[in-house]
């Protein structure tokens, strides 16, 4: 079973996670009250994956997590607050694997439903493997330069991310390292609780020559703009005429995947067609799949991200084996290719 250390130093919650995770597939091996003690339970103990408060009175959880990323890397989950979004934020930039709310002290049916969301989410982390960007290869060289040559004719309309566990990092290497030439506009639906997506919007602004927003219904989709689909509701790709359109709305069903993937990638599909392409990152799960397979139905593109840089490879791993990428990349390999598809319009926008 895979071993958890459980870092916090409310004595509440470090009881409560103990008896949480006691009905899971985990297996509690230790307790911290403090960065420092974290720190050498992690280097004693070797979990499989640590959960992580932020604020603690001595060191705290930002520091252990900068030690750890680079001298004892392990999967990390964030537990805090509502309160603390810039801070969990921070902590994704910085390693994180994921993040987690804190359950409120009382218990009722929706708090149940929140923990085994919790155990979910831990577990999930707890298969998340941390690469390192590898050195160059003639592989991976020439499978970049297969999809780039793939890329160069195609005229790509709208392009679409998604994402889950691991994905914030993700997002974040490909929008800050996407070329001043490229102005295609971009729609991202990572799964994210409400009130935390723009919070992360505002983040990639500063990272990137695109304007990243929060995106809001009946929003006119422009070029080198990003558009962050909001949490908790379901994000759509519409058309009016020659311009397309954010449509945002409640989901249809219960589902704890919101943003949809799927209902983003299949409504992008069904306006762009061949001039759509999609991008399926780091996540748990199989959204996106589906949605994949709606784009590539109407003639346009996927790519996914390879095994050797995601955090977890369900999402993309769901796509390849459906059939539906034109591309496997790794990571550090994407962002010249999204490019590539991109350079047409580019070109006709700079022509214009």
């Amino acid at each position: 079973m895979p071993r958890l250390l459980i870092v916090d130093d409310s004595p509440y919650y470090r009881l409560r996670f103990s008896k949480l995770f006691a009905r899971s597939a985990l297996t509690v091996v230790g307790l911290a009250d403090d960065g420092d003690v974290a720190i050498k339970e992690i280097a004693r103990l070797e979990p499989d994956v640590v959960t992580l408060d932020l604020l603690m009175p001595r060191l705290d959880g930002f520091s252990v997590l900068r030690w750890a990323m680079q001298n004892h890397p392990v999967p990390i989950v964030v537990c805090s607050s509502f309160a603390d979004r810039d801070r969990i934020l921070k902590a994704l930039e910085l390693g994180a694997v994921d993040f987690v709310l804190k359950p409120a002290p009382n218990t009722t049916g929706k708090l149940l439903v929140d923990e085994e969301r919790i155990i979910e989410r831990v577990e999930e982390a707890a298969g998340a493997k941390l690469p390192g960007q590898p050195l160059e290869s003639a592989e991976r060289a020439a499978t970049r330069l297969m999809a780039e040559q793939q890329g160069y004719p195609v005229d790509v309309e709208l392009i679409c991310i998604a994402a889950s566990t691991g994905g914030p990092a993700a997002i974040q290497h490909i929008i800050r390292s996407l070329p001043r030439t490229m102005s295609t506009p971009i729609v991202i639906s990572q799964h994210m609780p409400a009130g935390f997506t723009g919070p992360f919007a505002a983040r990639l602004n500063g990272l990137s020559h695109y304007r990243v927003v929060e995106g809001v219904g009946a929003q006119p989709i422009r070029d080198r703009s990003v558009y962050i689909a909001p949490g908790g509701l379901e994000t759509r790709i519409v058309r009016a005429g020659a311009q397309l359109l954010l449509s945002i709305q409640p989901p249809l069903n219960d589902s704890v995947q919101t943003p949809s993937a799927d209902a983003l990638l299949g409504s992008a599909a069904e306006c762009c067609g061949g001039s759509a392409l999609a991008i399926i990152l780091s996540g748990m799960g199989d959204d996106g799949t589906a949605g994949a397979r709606m784009v590539k139905a109407g003639g346009g593109h996927v790519l996914a991200e390879s095994s050797e840089s995601a955090l977890v490879f369900g999402m993309p791993r769901s796509v390849i084996e459906a059939g539906q990428a034109d591309a496997v990349l790794a990571l550090w390999d994407l962002p010249p290719v999204v490019a590539a598809y991109s350079m047409k319009r580019s070109l006709t926008n700079r022509e214009g």
